[in-house]
Protein backbone atom coordinates (compact mmCIF):
# COMPACT_ATOMS: atom_id res chain seq x y z
CA UNK A 1 0.00 0.00 0.00
CA UNK A 2 0.83 3.30 -0.91
CA UNK A 3 2.11 6.03 1.85
CA UNK A 4 -0.40 7.98 0.27
CA UNK A 5 -3.36 5.92 0.81
CA UNK A 6 -2.96 5.45 4.59
CA UNK A 7 -5.70 7.35 6.08
CA UNK A 8 -4.31 10.12 8.69
CA UNK A 9 -6.40 10.17 12.01
CA UNK A 10 -5.36 11.70 15.58
CA UNK A 11 -6.55 11.08 18.83
CA UNK A 12 -5.91 12.38 22.43
CA UNK A 13 -6.15 8.52 23.57
CA UNK A 14 -5.45 5.39 21.63
CA UNK A 15 -7.09 2.33 23.15
CA UNK A 16 -6.52 -1.03 21.76
CA UNK A 17 -8.48 -4.03 22.50
CA UNK A 18 -12.53 -3.75 21.96
CA UNK A 19 -13.13 -5.86 25.16
CA UNK A 20 -15.03 -4.68 28.39
CA UNK A 21 -12.12 -3.67 29.55
CA UNK A 22 -10.97 -1.46 26.78
CA UNK A 23 -14.55 -0.39 26.58
CA UNK A 24 -14.83 0.83 29.83
CA UNK A 25 -12.15 2.82 29.85
CA UNK A 26 -13.41 4.39 26.36
CA UNK A 27 -16.88 4.67 28.13
CA UNK A 28 -15.12 6.95 31.12
CA UNK A 29 -12.74 9.06 29.03
CA UNK A 30 -15.60 9.62 26.47
CA UNK A 31 -17.61 10.67 29.68
CA UNK A 32 -14.91 13.19 30.91
CA UNK A 33 -14.80 14.75 27.11
CA UNK A 34 -11.43 13.41 26.00
CA UNK A 35 -10.97 12.34 22.61
CA UNK A 36 -10.96 8.71 22.49
CA UNK A 37 -10.23 6.37 19.43
CA UNK A 38 -10.45 2.26 19.62
CA UNK A 39 -9.09 -0.28 17.72
CA UNK A 40 -10.25 -4.03 17.62
CA UNK A 41 -8.61 -6.20 15.20
CA UNK A 42 -11.64 -8.16 15.15
CA UNK A 43 -15.11 -7.16 16.55
CA UNK A 44 -16.86 -6.42 19.88
CA UNK A 45 -16.57 -8.74 22.66
CA UNK A 46 -15.15 -11.53 19.96
CA UNK A 47 -12.76 -12.46 22.93
CA UNK A 48 -13.37 -13.52 26.23
CA UNK A 49 -15.35 -10.48 26.98
CA UNK A 50 -18.15 -12.28 24.71
CA UNK A 51 -18.19 -15.83 26.02
CA UNK A 52 -18.55 -15.88 29.75
CA UNK A 53 -21.48 -16.10 32.43
CA UNK A 54 -21.22 -12.41 33.54
CA UNK A 55 -20.15 -12.88 37.02
CA UNK A 56 -19.54 -9.75 39.22
CA UNK A 57 -17.78 -12.25 41.34
CA UNK A 58 -16.54 -11.13 44.76
CA UNK A 59 -16.21 -14.05 46.83
CA UNK A 60 -13.83 -15.88 45.12
CA UNK A 61 -11.19 -13.61 44.91
CA UNK A 62 -7.98 -13.81 46.79
CA UNK A 63 -5.87 -12.60 48.17
CA UNK A 64 -8.07 -10.18 51.13
CA UNK A 65 -6.70 -6.80 49.32
CA UNK A 66 -8.02 -8.17 45.93
CA UNK A 67 -11.01 -9.08 47.68
CA UNK A 68 -11.93 -5.81 48.61
CA UNK A 69 -10.79 -4.13 45.24
CA UNK A 70 -13.40 -7.09 43.82
CA UNK A 71 -15.77 -5.50 46.12
CA UNK A 72 -15.18 -1.77 45.32
CA UNK A 73 -15.72 -2.61 41.68
CA UNK A 74 -19.09 -4.17 42.55
CA UNK A 75 -20.34 -1.62 44.88
CA UNK A 76 -20.22 0.52 41.31
CA UNK A 77 -21.84 -1.45 39.51
CA UNK A 78 -25.93 0.18 40.70
CA UNK A 79 -25.20 3.19 39.74
CA UNK A 80 -22.96 2.09 36.45
CA UNK A 81 -25.97 0.39 35.51
CA UNK A 82 -28.02 3.00 35.67
CA UNK A 83 -25.84 5.03 33.68
CA UNK A 84 -25.46 2.84 30.77
CA UNK A 85 -29.28 2.64 30.67
CA UNK A 86 -30.24 -0.14 32.74
CA UNK A 87 -30.47 -2.99 30.29
CA UNK A 88 -27.57 -4.83 30.54
CA UNK A 89 -29.39 -7.65 32.65
CA UNK A 90 -27.74 -6.43 36.08
CA UNK A 91 -28.89 -8.15 39.54
CA UNK A 92 -27.18 -8.56 42.77
CA UNK A 93 -28.63 -11.30 44.37
CA UNK A 94 -25.64 -13.01 45.76
CA UNK A 95 -24.87 -16.77 44.20
CA UNK A 96 -23.82 -20.23 45.70
CA UNK A 97 -21.15 -22.33 45.64
CA UNK A 98 -21.49 -25.89 46.21
CA UNK A 99 -19.74 -28.61 47.83
CA UNK A 100 -20.07 -32.22 46.59
CA UNK A 101 -18.09 -34.08 50.02
CA UNK A 102 -17.24 -32.99 53.68
CA UNK A 103 -13.74 -32.27 52.84
CA UNK A 104 -15.19 -29.76 50.10
CA UNK A 105 -17.16 -28.18 52.87
CA UNK A 106 -13.94 -28.17 55.23
CA UNK A 107 -12.82 -25.89 52.22
CA UNK A 108 -15.86 -23.54 51.91
CA UNK A 109 -15.37 -22.81 55.69
CA UNK A 110 -11.92 -21.97 55.61
CA UNK A 111 -12.78 -19.77 52.52
CA UNK A 112 -16.04 -17.87 54.58
CA UNK A 113 -13.62 -16.90 57.20
CA UNK A 114 -10.79 -15.73 55.22
CA UNK A 115 -12.96 -13.46 52.96
CA UNK A 116 -14.92 -12.24 55.69
CA UNK A 117 -12.06 -10.33 56.62
CA UNK A 118 -13.50 -7.78 54.44
CA UNK A 119 -16.03 -5.89 55.71
CA UNK A 120 -19.81 -6.27 54.31
CA UNK A 121 -18.99 -9.62 52.69
CA UNK A 122 -21.35 -11.22 55.10
CA UNK A 123 -20.80 -14.91 53.40
CA UNK A 124 -22.30 -17.90 55.01
CA UNK A 125 -21.66 -21.50 55.07
CA UNK A 126 -24.77 -23.60 54.53
CA UNK A 127 -25.64 -27.21 55.32
CA UNK A 128 -27.79 -29.21 52.62
CA UNK A 129 -31.45 -27.97 53.78
CA UNK A 130 -30.37 -24.46 53.92
CA UNK A 131 -28.62 -24.53 50.53
CA UNK A 132 -32.07 -26.58 49.04
CA UNK A 133 -33.90 -24.06 50.38
CA UNK A 134 -32.12 -21.00 48.37
CA UNK A 135 -31.83 -23.40 45.57
CA UNK A 136 -34.53 -26.15 45.31
CA UNK A 137 -33.23 -27.72 42.09
CA UNK A 138 -29.89 -28.47 43.28
CA UNK A 139 -29.11 -31.99 43.96
CA UNK A 140 -30.36 -33.31 48.39
CA UNK A 141 -26.95 -35.35 48.11
CA UNK A 142 -24.36 -32.18 47.56
CA UNK A 143 -22.90 -31.31 51.53
CA UNK A 144 -23.64 -28.45 51.58
CA UNK A 145 -22.12 -24.74 50.36
CA UNK A 146 -21.48 -21.24 50.81
CA UNK A 147 -23.97 -17.92 50.40
CA UNK A 148 -21.88 -14.90 49.16
CA UNK A 149 -24.54 -11.88 48.93
CA UNK A 150 -22.43 -9.64 47.40
CA UNK A 151 -21.80 -10.80 44.46
CA UNK A 152 -24.52 -10.39 41.34
CA UNK A 153 -24.28 -10.83 37.36
CA UNK A 154 -24.58 -9.01 33.87
CA UNK A 155 -25.41 -10.44 30.38
CA UNK A 156 -22.08 -9.91 29.15
CA UNK A 157 -22.85 -9.24 25.67
CA UNK A 158 -25.19 -6.31 26.64
CA UNK A 159 -22.69 -5.14 28.92
CA UNK A 160 -20.31 -5.02 26.32
CA UNK A 161 -22.72 -3.34 23.54
CA UNK A 162 -23.95 -0.95 25.99
CA UNK A 163 -20.16 0.33 26.51
CA UNK A 164 -19.66 0.62 22.98
CA UNK A 165 -23.01 2.36 22.62
CA UNK A 166 -22.83 4.90 24.93
CA UNK A 167 -19.33 5.64 24.12
CA UNK A 168 -19.72 6.41 20.80
CA UNK A 169 -23.02 8.59 21.84
CA UNK A 170 -20.74 10.42 23.98
CA UNK A 171 -18.23 10.80 20.86
CA UNK A 172 -15.42 8.01 21.21
CA UNK A 173 -14.71 6.52 17.42
CA UNK A 174 -14.99 2.32 17.55
CA UNK A 175 -12.77 0.87 14.99
CA UNK A 176 -13.23 -2.75 13.95
CA UNK A 177 -11.57 -4.83 12.22
CA UNK A 178 -7.86 -2.72 12.51
CA UNK A 179 -4.85 -4.35 13.53
CA UNK A 180 -2.20 -2.58 15.44
CA UNK A 181 0.95 -2.72 13.62
CA UNK A 182 3.31 -0.84 15.08
CA UNK A 183 3.48 1.84 17.25
CA UNK A 184 6.14 4.87 16.83
CA UNK A 185 8.21 6.18 19.96
CA UNK A 186 10.08 9.15 20.13
CA UNK A 187 12.76 10.04 22.65
CA UNK A 188 10.49 7.99 24.70
CA UNK A 189 7.62 9.58 23.69
CA UNK A 190 4.42 8.03 21.74
CA UNK A 191 4.13 9.83 18.51
CA UNK A 192 1.34 7.44 16.46
CA UNK A 193 -0.20 4.06 16.37
CA UNK A 194 -0.19 2.02 13.10
CA UNK A 195 -2.40 -0.31 11.41
CA UNK A 196 -2.51 -1.39 8.08
CA UNK A 197 -4.51 1.60 6.28
CA UNK A 198 -4.25 4.15 8.83
CA UNK A 199 -1.46 6.27 11.08
CA UNK A 200 -3.12 7.05 14.43
CA UNK A 201 -1.58 10.56 15.85
CA UNK A 202 -1.11 10.02 19.84
CA UNK A 203 0.74 10.68 22.31
CA UNK A 204 -1.35 8.38 24.86
CA UNK A 205 -2.18 4.81 23.68
CA UNK A 206 -4.26 2.08 26.66
CA UNK A 207 -2.99 -1.34 26.40
CA UNK A 208 -5.90 -3.60 27.25
CA UNK A 209 -5.81 -6.21 24.24
CA UNK A 210 -6.51 -9.12 26.23
CA UNK A 211 -4.43 -12.15 25.58
CA UNK A 212 -1.99 -10.17 22.65
CA UNK A 213 -1.28 -7.31 25.53
CA UNK A 214 2.51 -8.50 25.38
CA UNK A 215 2.62 -8.41 22.10
CA UNK A 216 1.86 -4.77 21.84
CA UNK A 217 3.83 -3.87 24.53
CA UNK A 218 7.15 -5.31 22.66
CA UNK A 219 5.82 -2.98 20.09
CA UNK A 220 7.38 -0.06 22.65
CA UNK A 221 10.11 -2.09 24.36
CA UNK A 222 8.36 -3.04 27.23
CA UNK A 223 7.69 -6.72 28.32
CA UNK A 224 4.15 -7.91 30.01
CA UNK A 225 3.81 -11.36 31.26
CA UNK A 226 -0.05 -12.39 30.03
CA UNK A 227 -0.70 -16.17 29.21
CA UNK A 228 -3.91 -17.04 27.56
CA UNK A 229 -5.70 -19.67 29.29
CA UNK A 230 -8.41 -21.46 27.66
CA UNK A 231 -11.90 -21.89 28.90
CA UNK A 232 -14.76 -24.30 27.41
CA UNK A 233 -18.65 -23.92 27.93
CA UNK A 234 -21.75 -25.69 27.54
CA UNK A 235 -24.43 -23.52 26.42
CA UNK A 236 -28.20 -25.03 26.80
CA UNK A 237 -31.55 -24.15 25.30
CA UNK A 238 -33.70 -21.94 26.85
CA UNK A 239 -35.56 -23.65 29.94
CA UNK A 240 -38.08 -22.64 32.28
CA UNK A 241 -36.47 -21.17 35.47
CA UNK A 242 -34.23 -23.59 36.90
CA UNK A 243 -31.61 -21.74 39.29
CA UNK A 244 -32.76 -18.47 41.03
CA UNK A 245 -28.64 -17.58 41.71
CA UNK A 246 -25.40 -17.96 40.44
CA UNK A 247 -24.32 -21.25 41.49
CA UNK A 248 -20.40 -21.88 41.19
CA UNK A 249 -19.92 -22.52 37.55
CA UNK A 250 -23.27 -21.77 36.53
CA UNK A 251 -26.08 -19.68 35.41
CA UNK A 252 -29.32 -19.21 34.12
CA UNK A 253 -30.02 -16.09 31.74
CA UNK A 254 -32.69 -14.11 31.56
CA UNK A 255 -33.99 -15.97 27.94
CA UNK A 256 -34.05 -19.05 30.20
CA UNK A 257 -30.36 -20.61 28.52
CA UNK A 258 -28.02 -21.79 31.49
CA UNK A 259 -24.09 -21.64 30.80
CA UNK A 260 -22.31 -24.12 31.96
CA UNK A 261 -18.63 -23.12 32.77
CA UNK A 262 -15.78 -23.38 32.59
CA UNK A 263 -12.17 -24.80 31.69
CA UNK A 264 -9.18 -23.26 33.07
CA UNK A 265 -6.65 -24.78 30.08
CA UNK A 266 -3.03 -23.72 29.62
CA UNK A 267 -2.80 -24.52 25.98
CA UNK A 268 -1.78 -21.32 24.34
CA UNK A 269 -3.51 -19.53 21.23
CA UNK A 270 -5.92 -23.31 20.86
CA UNK A 271 -9.69 -22.50 20.57
CA UNK A 272 -10.49 -25.78 20.21
CA UNK A 273 -13.81 -27.66 21.85
CA UNK A 274 -12.66 -30.89 23.56
CA UNK A 275 -15.00 -33.22 24.01
CA UNK A 276 -13.13 -34.81 27.57
CA UNK A 277 -13.20 -31.11 28.90
CA UNK A 278 -16.88 -30.68 27.99
CA UNK A 279 -17.82 -34.31 29.34
CA UNK A 280 -16.61 -33.77 32.63
CA UNK A 281 -17.82 -30.04 32.74
CA UNK A 282 -21.52 -31.47 31.83
CA UNK A 283 -21.13 -34.50 34.35
CA UNK A 284 -20.37 -32.17 37.18
CA UNK A 285 -23.12 -29.91 36.02
CA UNK A 286 -25.56 -33.47 36.22
CA UNK A 287 -24.63 -34.21 39.08
CA UNK A 288 -25.32 -30.93 40.88
CA UNK A 289 -28.59 -29.66 39.03
CA UNK A 290 -30.83 -33.18 37.92
CA UNK A 291 -32.76 -30.90 36.07
CA UNK A 292 -30.30 -31.04 33.33
CA UNK A 293 -30.66 -34.26 32.39
CA UNK A 294 -33.61 -32.84 30.57
CA UNK A 295 -31.74 -30.09 28.69
CA UNK A 296 -30.33 -29.78 25.37
CA UNK A 297 -26.95 -28.70 24.21
CA UNK A 298 -26.73 -25.89 21.72
CA UNK A 299 -23.80 -24.60 21.58
CA UNK A 300 -20.21 -25.83 22.60
CA UNK A 301 -17.40 -23.14 22.45
CA UNK A 302 -13.65 -21.92 23.87
CA UNK A 303 -12.28 -18.57 24.47
CA UNK A 304 -8.94 -16.94 25.68
CA UNK A 305 -8.89 -15.38 28.90
CA UNK A 306 -6.15 -13.04 29.06
CA UNK A 307 -4.10 -14.16 32.71
CA UNK A 308 -1.15 -12.73 34.71
CA UNK A 309 1.01 -15.37 36.25
CA UNK A 310 -0.36 -14.72 39.29
CA UNK A 311 -3.67 -14.45 37.90
CA UNK A 312 -4.02 -10.62 39.60
CA UNK A 313 -4.76 -8.06 37.11
CA UNK A 314 -2.11 -5.59 35.58
CA UNK A 315 -3.18 -2.24 36.33
CA UNK A 316 -0.02 0.34 35.27
CA UNK A 317 1.17 3.35 33.79
CA UNK A 318 4.47 1.83 32.44
CA UNK A 319 7.71 3.77 33.44
CA UNK A 320 10.44 4.03 30.34
CA UNK A 321 7.33 5.28 28.01
CA UNK A 322 5.46 8.29 28.01
CA UNK A 323 1.67 7.63 28.54
CA UNK A 324 1.50 3.94 27.81
CA UNK A 325 -1.15 2.33 29.94
CA UNK A 326 -1.58 -1.46 30.45
CA UNK A 327 -5.03 -2.72 31.50
CA UNK A 328 -5.07 -6.86 31.97
CA UNK A 329 -6.53 -9.51 33.47
CA UNK A 330 -9.27 -11.83 34.36
CA UNK A 331 -12.38 -10.73 35.89
CA UNK A 332 -12.82 -7.95 33.16
CA UNK A 333 -16.80 -8.06 33.93
CA UNK A 334 -16.37 -7.85 38.28
CA UNK A 335 -13.87 -4.90 37.51
CA UNK A 336 -15.39 -3.23 34.25
CA UNK A 337 -16.94 0.17 36.02
CA UNK A 338 -13.43 0.02 38.62
CA UNK A 339 -11.37 -0.29 35.26
CA UNK A 340 -12.86 3.06 33.88
CA UNK A 341 -12.79 5.03 36.45
CA UNK A 342 -9.14 4.13 37.61
CA UNK A 343 -7.79 4.76 33.88
CA UNK A 344 -9.76 8.10 33.02
CA UNK A 345 -8.70 9.91 36.08
CA UNK A 346 -5.06 8.48 35.56
CA UNK A 347 -5.13 9.80 32.14
CA UNK A 348 -6.80 13.21 33.16
CA UNK A 349 -6.01 13.57 36.39
CA UNK A 350 -2.79 12.15 36.55
CA UNK A 351 -3.36 9.87 39.66
CA UNK A 352 -6.15 7.30 40.76
CA UNK A 353 -7.68 7.19 44.25
CA UNK A 354 -7.50 3.58 44.09
CA UNK A 355 -4.43 1.57 45.86
CA UNK A 356 -2.88 -0.15 42.69
CA UNK A 357 0.50 -0.81 44.13
CA UNK A 358 0.05 -4.53 43.78
CA UNK A 359 -0.84 -4.52 40.14
CA UNK A 360 2.29 -3.50 38.71
CA UNK A 361 4.28 -5.38 36.47
CA UNK A 362 7.48 -4.92 38.63
CA UNK A 363 5.46 -7.70 41.07
CA UNK A 364 6.98 -10.45 38.28
CA UNK A 365 10.75 -9.16 38.29
CA UNK A 366 13.26 -11.66 39.12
Amino acid sequence: MSTSSIQQQSADVVIIGGGVRGLAIAYFLSRAKVDVLLVEKRFIASGASGLNMGYVNVSAKKPVYYTRFSKMSADLYPKFNQELGGDIEYERKGSVFVAESEAAMQDLAQIVVERNVVPGLDMKLLDSAELLRLEPALSPRLAGGYWSPADGGVNPLKLTRALARESSRLGARIMTGTEVQDIRVQSGRIEAVHTGEMTIATHVVVNAAGIHVPRIAQMVGLTVPVNPERGQVVITEALSKILRHTVGDYKQFADGQILIGTTNEDVGEDTQVTSRMISDRVGRALRIIPALHKARSIRFAAALRPMPPDRLPIYQKMEGISDFYVAVGHSGMTLAPITGQIFSDWITKGRSTYDLSAYGVERFEG
